[in-house]
């Protein structure tokens, strides 16, 4: 997905406002190693945040590996986590960036919380457009990837909202193909199903 300059001058601005923060400019006791580098967090916090933090911390280690993931991920998470007043408010795009960290590093409230906003904000904004927030397609490979059925549903109900037209056009295009092929064989047959069964569409090879 592409960001708009909106988007990317909103994103920007949560991440400085946690990087400036005390609670992280002062350290924490840990140190995460992330794909792009190391961040500074406070271990008290991610030990009763995460169970599997919790584990890890347990021992001692005052450095965690964390692939997989990356500096502004956690940040986006610390901005959830940490007494940050006002609280920042993550986009639909920071969500869909902080549902694969919670998830992965067993994050239980934080992960129930996002869940909880996806599912009141995605409903409003499903698209067929890859440039979108809830580009329903990128959403179905993550649900898919994290196993999460309830995210996959949710997708597969916002694709039968789509208009049938624009359906027609993007597969007469060949514009949904390549996303199509990012999903498991079961997956890509039922969202076939779903498109054929909107609008009668039988696309022919």
């Amino acid at each position: 997905m592409v960001l708009g300059t909106k988007a990317i001058e909103v994103k920007r601005c949560v991440v400085q406002i946690v990087e400036a923060h005390p609670s992280v400019v002062k350290r924490g006791g840990v140190t995460l190693e992330c794909d792009d580098g190391e961040l500074p967090v406070l271990r008290d916090v991610f030990a009763v945040s995460s169970p599997w933090m919790a584990d890890v911390l347990v021992k001692g280690c005052t450095t965690v590996e964390v692939s997989g993931s990356t500096k502004e991920e956690w940040l986006l998470v610390i901005s959830q986590l940490y007494p940050i007043v006002p609280r920042p408010e993550l986009s639909l795009h920071q969500l869909q960036q902080v549902l694969p960290v919670v998830h992965k590093y067993n994050f239980p409230e934080l992960f129930q919380f996002v869940s909880s906003r996806l599912a009141t904000e995605l409903p409003q904004n499903w698209s067929l457009d890859p440039a979108a927030p809830g580009y329903i397609f990128e959403w179905l490979v993550m649900a898919e990837q994290l196993q999460l059925d309830a995210l996959k549903q949710a997708a597969l109900e916002g694709l039968k909202r789509q208009p049938g037209q624009q359906i027609k056009t993007q597969m007469a295009d060949n514009v949904l193909d390549t996303d199509l092929l990012l999903l498991s064989p079961e997956l890509m047959l039922e969202t076939m199903k779903v498109m054929v069964e909107k609008k009668g569409i039988v696309r022919c090879e």
